[in-house]
């Protein structure tokens, strides 16, 4: 009876040995799996694309008359019959022109943009000294960096890269002289006096791209 517990004694401890035997060789074949079986880093890559389309080699060009502080759309440049003024005895326009003249082209050319003009004449008679031309680099609404203040005589052959516009464009100011001390004429303007012939005059200006 004796000898039979103790067999038995040992046969149960021979079993918990053998069990833990087989728990440490489960816990170790666990811990391999999870050791080779742990994630490596990974990436893919997605093509992102875009097709911007070119646009080469145009003008716009918006004419405004600014009478007072309404702007309004035209198609040119008419200043109309002029005013007498009785108390400084001269001729003023009841408004002036702004000209906005943008590149469109995206295609990297190195352009050039030139302005020109034919002499705003009567006859034999000009007002070439009478009207004010004032060239803007126009940067964004509300931003403008006067560039040229000249006279429309002296405003032919003005040349703009563009390197010199920027992400800009370029603004041109028409006005008749009006002899204002605030605001002065540009050097050599001077307002239309009763020495000026009566008369229509008429001239142009030219906005002139090239590559």
């Amino acid at each position: 009876m004796f000898n039979n517990n103790n067999a038995r004694q040992k046969q149960s401890i021979k079993e918990v040995v053998k069990m833990k035997n087989i728990l440490r060789c489960m816990i170790f074949v666990v811990v391999a799996f999870c050791a080779t079986s742990a994630w490596a880093a990974s990436s893919s890559t997605v093509t992102v694309t875009a097709n911007v389309p070119p646009v080469t080699g145009g003008l716009s060009v918006t004419v405004s008359r600014v009478t007072g502080t309404v702007w309004s759309a035209d198609t040119s440049i008419g200043f109309g019959t002029l005013v007498w003024d009785t108390v400084n005895k001269i001729f003023l326009p009841d408004r002036y022109y702004a000209v906005d003249v943008a590149v469109v082209d995206n295609t990297g050319t190195a352009w050039t943009l030139t302005h020109t003009r034919a002499s705003l004449a009567n006859g034999t008679n000009n007002l070439n000294d009478k009207v004010n031309v004032s060239f803007i680099k126009k940067v964004a609404t509300g931003t403008e960096t006067v560039d040229k203040y000249l006279s429309f005589g002296n405003s032919n052959s003005i040349a703009y890269t563009k390197a010199a516009l920027g992400t800009g464009w370029l603004r041109v100011y028409y006005g008749i002289g009006t002899g204002s001390l605030t605001k002065p004429d540009a050097t050599g303007v001077t307002p239309i006096g009763l020495d000026t012939p009566t008369g229509t005059y008429t001239g142009s200006v030219t906005y002139t791209l090239t590559p």
